[in-house]
């Protein structure tokens, strides 16, 4: 039986390393996008390439029924039967206590937080016993780093989700984790650490001195997918280069 799974976000970055990651493992992988469609069939076509399986499908989890209306597409393209699901799509935005405006607070909640939640309700059915969730947390739930009050408390939020999520799924043998990345070489992030600024400002609280790239995140969550992280739930892993050390 082929396993299937959804990657949210997966258009670039940590979500496009994922689904290929989880493609090469033998997944089934539904690649989801907000905006950028190109992108994400760009993703479906190397997989494919490579000689994996993935399919594409848009929603703007902005939009407060774009979680019902997904999660309802993906049970259909998956057959009822999701063997693993990443939550991954996220936007970060300046959202600093004093100065952050409601829009931009409602947004980032809407898509960090909202949908997440949301898109595991509606996709607990199809999850089958052994499946994996994956939340993808931020070491800005745990450190005050940047100017992003608002996105850290909410990443804060959904590692309390993993928590309940793993309590109340665990009876179905369905393992809810997360993993915690700091800052990473993805398309919107690469300006950044690409200078030398940004590079020593990275690697400044951290153990190992280079920039994480999207691959070894999504190594952690293919990990978290397969049967040899069977025993692991509840868990926030640290995929930051010992930044909290």
């Amino acid at each position: 039986m082929t396993r299937t799974a959804l990657v949210t976000g997966a258009s670039q970055g940590i979500g496009a390393a994922t689904a290929k990651a989880l493609a090469a493992d033998g997944y089934h992988v539904v690649v989801h996008y907000g905006a950028q469609r190109d992108k994400a069939e760009a993703v479906v076509d190397a997989i494919r390439a490579a000689g994996g399986s993935a399919e594409v499908v848009g929603a703007d989890l902005a939009d407060h029924a774009a979680p019902f209306a997904l999660a309802e597409e993906v049970t259909r393209l998956c057959g009822g039967q999701l063997h693993a699901l990443v939550l991954n799509a996220a936007i970060m935005s300046p959202s600093a206590i004093l100065d952050c405006p409601p829009e931009t607070f409602d947004r980032l909640y809407a898509i960090n937080l909202r949908a997440p939640f949301f898109l595991l309700q509606q996709l607990a059915p199809a999850l089958v016993e052994g499946a994996s969730v994956t939340f993808l947390s931020s070491l800005t739930a745990r450190r005050v780093v940047g100017n992003v009050s608002a996105y850290g408390a909410m990443k804060q939020a959904l590692e309390s989700l993993v928590h309940r999520g793993a309590a109340e799924l665990g009876s179905r043998w369905v393992r809810v984790n997360a993993v915690a990345p700091a800052t990473t070489a993805s398309e919107t992030i690469k300006p950044f650490t690409d200078t030398e600024a940004g590079f020593a400002a990275t690697v400044a609280i951290q153990a190992l001195k280079r920039v994480a790239e999207p691959e070894d995140i999504a190594d952690v969550i293919a990990f978290l997918a397969s049967d040899k992280a069977r025993w692991i739930n509840g868990a926030v892993i640290p995929v930051d280069g010992g930044s909290m050390l």
